[in-house]
């Protein structure tokens, strides 16, 4: 049977942004790529935005799941509940679908909803196997010991597109094609040295990039794992023996500082 991976998004498009490369590189090799749609934006979007959630898929070869009802990730809503939904539903999905990994933002990923996902991921990896690895990206904050680089080419950065094509009206909002390119290119430079040390050359020749945190749950601290490529397998032969719990469980720089605010509305004509 194929592995799989379960991929939470936080709103439809981010598995389209967050490490795309990354979840691509894992269904050309024969992954089942789950895409879990963990909220589907403010309730009067809700149509809008599941149909192109489902373009995106059809586009990506992901398996679409949608969380019922789509969770309230507003910044006035109940986030914590959001959490404990997370947390308390993920395991079952993770069960149904034999899943060995779990990718998720960061619980330090700055938007509030982003945040509210990671954190109930986290909690959830403390009823699943402890087999089970934990991929982190950071779109809106940058993660403090990504441990994983993949590096890729035009093609699958044009795979990319063509998947967050499918989110017209967010797109009409903001140009995240941008984003993807532009923060794929950053990674490429700056992950080689982010992930394998300051003074490294560079680990690609090639022009894009994704760079993760991978950790397991070992003794009830979140032990992250070698720095690694992912060209030398998604699970490698590695030692988890970086402690990084303190930032796991520590306060968001948000949550810290109390700044934060959210427009709420469709795109303007």
């Amino acid at each position: 049977m194929a592995p799989t991976v379960l991929h939470i998004a936080p709103h439809p498009d981010d598995e389209a942004v967050g490490c795309p490369g990354a979840l691509l590189h894992l269904l050309d090799r024969g992954w089942t790529v789950v895409s879990v749609i963990a909220s589907l934006g403010f309730e009067e979007q809700w149509g809008r935005r599941r149909a192109e959630a489902e373009e995106a898929a059809s586009r990506a070869g992901f398996v679409p799941i949608f969380l019922d009802p789509p969770l309230n990730l507003d910044l006035d809503g109940d986030l914590a509940l959001a959490v404990r939904r997370v947390a308390t539903e993920l395991p079952a999905i993770v069960a149904q679908h034999d899943a060995s990994l779990v990718v998720s933002p960061s619980p330090h990923d700055v938007h509030h909803g982003h945040e509210a996902v990671g954190r109930g991921v986290q909690r959830a990896m403390a009823v699943l196997p402890p087999t089970v690895r934990w991929w982190m990206w950071g779109v809106w904050g940058d993660l403090p010991a990504p441990n994983i680089f993949h590096a890729f080419g035009a093609r699958d950065l044009d795979r990319a597109a063509h998947i967050l094509d499918a989110y017209a009206g967010e797109l009409e909002r903001n140009d995240y094609q941008r984003l993807l390119s532009g923060r794929a290119a950053a990674n490429a430079v700056l992950g080689s040295e982010r992930v394998f040390g300051f003074g490294s050359p560079a680990a690609s020749t090639l022009p894009f990039a994704d760079v993760l945190t991978e950790v397991r749950l070992i003794d009830g601290r979140f032990m992250a794992s070698e720095a690694h490529t992912l060209d030398e397998g998604p699970f490698p032969d590695s030692s988890f023996d970086r402690d990084l719990t303190p930032w796991l469980d520590s306060p968001s720089v948000h949550e810290m500082v109390g700044y934060i605010r959210e427009v709420h509305g469709e795109p303007r004509p």
